[in-house]
């Protein structure tokens, strides 16, 4: 049987997420659906999908604009979601639909590409169970690792000298993380490029120029995440330790804390995994 979710459920705690400042539920908010598509509006006239697959729609700023001003009728598809990109909060206009068609109306301040890819995202989580993240995944200690952070921080680098020392190299740039049949989340790499790393010294090149074979691993049972910011204090390094829930699961979070002028190194990495063996 195919999972079936309501928006209710599927926007549960991601409300901030999606830099939705403004919401008016409709009926249709608790109505449970096995499928729901994203359609980027960028355009008054527009072909009808020929399925009656739920959408969600999200409209653009200048769409928007003349909807408002020449009260375009242009609720032609299967809507049950409208959300509005680079909006504070819901015109007067749009205000009933939710009473007048289920539809659910909401304010995003984000722009409609990035908010595009934040719902599909959001859909590939919640109804495959299946969660994408940039970042670096290692093995230490039998445990799996996703290193996080913005690019150019360190990530990889950090991660290959330990990997060098002790610990086990798993995927560079994007790490794939599923549940399988106990509950237990597995991370790999995205299999179009598990088999490479990128770092500013080398460019792109295969994990095997660089690391032994028995250093490397397919996939790991995902335990801790690290994730690295940088900030305009030029104190210390802090380490504080949290947790950080993905598909449900709650897992240990370090999140480091470095100087705007530093970058992320094995000597961070290898403080935060020795913590792990303290706790045990």
């Amino acid at each position: 049987m195919k999972k079936t979710l309501s928006l209710k459920e599927i926007f549960q705690g991601k409300i901030t997420r999606l830099g939705i400042e403004e919401i008016i539920p409709s009926n249709g908010w608790q109505k449970n659906f096995s499928k729901i598509n994203i359609r980027l509006i960028n355009r008054i006239h527009y072909s009808k999908l020929r399925n009656d697959t739920p959408i969600i729609a999200i409209i653009s700023p200048p769409v928007l604009s003349k909807i408002l001003a020449k009260q375009n009728n242009f609720l032609k598809d299967n809507f049950v979601f409208l959300i509005l990109a680079e909006s504070s909060t819901i015109p007067e206009d749009f205000k009933n639909l939710p009473a007048s068609s289920d539809i659910t109306v909401a304010a995003s301040k984000y722009d409609e590409h990035y908010l595009t890819s934040l719902l599909k995202e959001l859909l590939r989580e919640r109804f495959q169970e299946i969660v994408f993240v940039h970042g670096v995944l290692l093995e230490a200690e039998g445990q799996g690792i996703l290193i996080t952070g913005a690019s150019g921080i360190g990530k990889t680098t950090a991660a290959l000298e330990t990997v060098a020392r002790d610990y086990y190299w798993v995927a560079d740039d994007i790490a794939v993380i599923k549940k399988n049949k106990h509950g237990e989340l597995i991370a790999a790499g995205h299999k179009k490029i598990s088999s490479y790393l990128h770092t500013e010294a080398t460019g792109i090149i295969p994990v095997v120029n660089l690391l032994n074979p028995d250093r490397i691993k397919k996939s790991t049972k995902l335990a801790v995440v690290v994730e690295v910011e940088k900030t305009v204090i030029n104190n210390a390094p802090v380490i504080i330790k949290g947790e950080k829930e993905i598909l449900g699961e709650k897992l240990i979070c370090f999140h480091i804390n470095i100087p705007s002028t530093s970058y992320f190194n094995e000597n961070l990495l290898e403080k935060a995994i020795s913590q792990l063996s303290k706790d045990k």
